[in-house]
C-alpha cells in the first residue's frame, strides 16, 4: 500500500513538474498538452459541423416539388376566377339585382349598360336581410328571434307576424328553420 501511495505521488509530481530534476516527466507533460489541444480542436470542429447540419429529410423535401398540390391549387384558382367572371358578366343576375337597387357583383359604372340592354327578365323583389338567432317551440306554440333589415335586432316573431311594411310574413317556425313569404315568394332561413 505504501508503494502505491508513493507511485501515485510520483506520477502526480511528474505531471505537475514538482520533481527533483525539471527534465523528469517533460515528455509526459508535452503529450498531455498535445492531447488537450487536440480535444479542444475536435470539439470546435464538431460544434461547427453541427451548426450547419441539415437533416436528410429536409434535403429530400427541398428537392421534391409538390407538383400535384400546385396543379390542384391552380385548377381551384381557375375555377374560382371563372365563377367570379360568370357572376360579374351574368346579365340575368345583374339585371335582377339592378332592378331592385342592389349591385352585388357588378361595379356601379357598368350597371347602366346592363340595364339598358334589351333582355327579357322576370322582375323579382328580394327580401330584406334575415338572420335567425334562435327558435323556441313550447306546447305547440313557436317563436323565433330574428334580425331583419329595417326591424330592431333580436325582435321576437311568431307565425303570422308581418314585417317590411307588411310585405313579408312569417309562415312557419320549426326547430331547424324559419319560412317567410315576401311578395308571394317563399324563403327559408336556418339558424
Amino acid at each position: 500500500m505504501a508503494e502505491e501511495t508513493t507511485a501515485g505521488k510520483r506520477a502526480w509530481s511528474l505531471i505537475t513538474g514538482d520533481t527533483e530534476s525539471p527534465s523528469d516527466g517533460a515528455l509526459f507533460r508535452i503529450f498531455l498538452l498535445i492531447a488537450l489541444f487536440a480535444g479542444i480542436g475536435l470539439s470546435v470542429y464538431t460544434i461547427y459541423n453541427n451548426m450547419e447540419y441539415i437533416p436528410p429529410m429536409a434535403i429530400v423535401a427541398e428537392r421534391q416539388a409538390p407538383t400535384a398540390d400546385i396543379d390542384r391549387l391552380n385548377t381551384m384558382i381557375r375555377n374560382l376566377n371563372a365563377a367570379n367572371d360568370a357572376r360579374i358578366r351574368s346579365l340575368e343576375m345583374a339585371s335582377a339585382a339592378a332592378a331592385v337597387g342592389r349591385y352585388p357583383f357588378v361595379a356601379h359604372r357598368q350597371t347602366a349598360n346592363i340595364v339598358d340592354a334589351p333582355f327579357d327578365y322576370q322582375e323579382m323583389t328580394l327580401p330584406p336581410y334575415v338572420r335567425v338567432r334562435g327558435t323556441l317551440i313550447i306546447e305547440g306554440r313557436s317563436a323565433a328571434m330574428l334580425d331583419i333589415e329595417g326591424e330592431p335586432d333580436g325582435k321576437i316573431f311568431r307565425v303570422g307576424d308581418r314585417f317590411a311594411d307588411r310585405k313579408g310574413r312569417i309562415t312557419r317556425i320549426s326547430q331547424d328553420r324559419v319560412t317567410i313569404i315576401f311578395e308571394n315568394n317563399e324563403f327559408t332561413y336556418t339558424p
